[in-house]
């Protein structure tokens, strides 16, 4: 056995035939090994983490209803009815240039970043399309009295009647489509869409 003492402590180092050396100190506690495994730590959610998001609840069998003709619908619109309106109204405009006439009719003289906005396109993008209509003739810019440094998009006389031919001919497809519907559920249908549009619009759930 061998000794070493310091600082008021007194090691003590011996041999063991089986276990090799142990070592004792006189004056501090034994540690003794346990054979228990310590508590697994829990993470607790600080406040300022936010809470694990909850699993949607699945739809129901009215909603994917819904859901699938509404897309189906979403299609026709995007794939056919501007062709199908561009036929029969017999305008020289693309979809792009049938939707910017839309617009401009129903809100009136716009500034090209606030047209941007509302048909959901970037700058970039939508000025290439309002160049076309402007060559065409169907829409003109004018000066903004609000800011010199800016101009307004307005309709001409050719872009409003334009318009006009363009509306006749997507109110003929309709009314034609529904042609063997009840009035009842026309106005019903009518109704429903209405509610959904401003849904749409105002982005309320």
């Amino acid at each position: 056995m061998m000794a070493w003492k310091g600082q008021g402590v007194m090691i003590s180092k011996t041999m063991s035939p089986k276990k090799g050396f142990t070592v004792a100190a006189r004056g501090l506690p034994a540690r003794r090994p346990s054979s228990a495994p310590s508590p697994a730590r829990v993470s607790q959610p600080t406040p300022d983490e936010p809470e694990p998001a909850r699993s949607p609840r699945p739809p129901s069998r009215e909603a994917e209803s819904v859901v699938r003709h509404l897309g189906s619908l979403v299609g026709w619109a995007r794939l056919r009815s501007f062709d199908l309106i561009h036929a029969r109204a017999g305008v020289d405009v693309d979809r792009s240039g049938i939707v910017i006439l839309a617009t401009l009719h129903r809100l009136g003289p716009l500034r090209l970043s606030d047209l941007a906005a509302d048909i959901g396109l970037d700058r970039s993008t939508l000025s290439r399309q309002v160049a076309a209509v402007v060559r065409g003739g169907y829409v003109q810019k004018l000066d903004d009295v609000a800011d010199a440094r800016a101009s307004l998009l307005t309709l001409t006389p050719r872009g409003h009647a334009a318009r006009r031919k363009l509306a006749a001919a997507w109110q003929d497809i309709v009314v034609e489509l529904l042609a063997d519907w009840t009035p009842e559920d026309q106005a019903q249908l009518g109704g429903l869409l209405g509610r959904l549009a401003s849904q749409v619009r105002t982005g309320a759930p």
